[in-house]
């Protein structure tokens, strides 16, 4: 069995404290005669890295949950290393705050072709985070030099 190891590199709060929500409508003016309007739509914050196979294996899937405790804002980076000789094909980073006040992560480093995955998450202030990730890919020990 392939063993994980999780790294919270690093982990921000800040203590400025914000009373109002934030502005969620936009407005943008192009010229005169058009506009256009942006709104933050309520749906999960989802990130997928590669390009997943029905050939794939699950490396490893887990609950990455932080609660905030609404005094700060929360920025942090994960670092997931599956330990192995395997490679990376894709990964699932899904959000499981469903009406849209959930975290933002986004992609920083590793993922396909390696045996970890980097990412930062952003969460609104007073917020936390919960995402579900799964890794998938293959053992490059079982399956020769099996390539993408």
């Amino acid at each position: 069995m392939l063993r994980l190891a999780i790294l919270l590199m690093l982990l921000t709060c800040s203590t400025s404290y914000i009373r109002k929500k934030p502005l969620i409508n936009t407005s943008l003016k192009v010229n005169r005669s058009s506009e256009i309007s942006l709104k933050i739509v309520e749906k999960q914050h989802h990130l997928f890295i590669g390009r997943c196979s029905n050939l794939d294996d699950v490396l490893h899937s887990e609950n990455i949950i932080l609660n905030n405790d609404g005094k700060s804002q929360v920025n942090a980076t994960i670092r997931m290393s599956v330990e192995g000789s395997v490679y990376i094909t894709c990964v699932k980073v899904l959000d499981q705050v469903s009406d849209g006040e959930g975290a933002y992560p986004s992609f920083v480093g590793g993922g396909v072709g390696h045996n970890y995955v980097i990412f930062n998450v952003t969460a609104a202030y007073g917020r936390g985070f919960n995402f579900y990730v799964e890794i998938k890919g293959y053992s490059l020990e079982e399956s020769g030099e099996r390539h993408v």
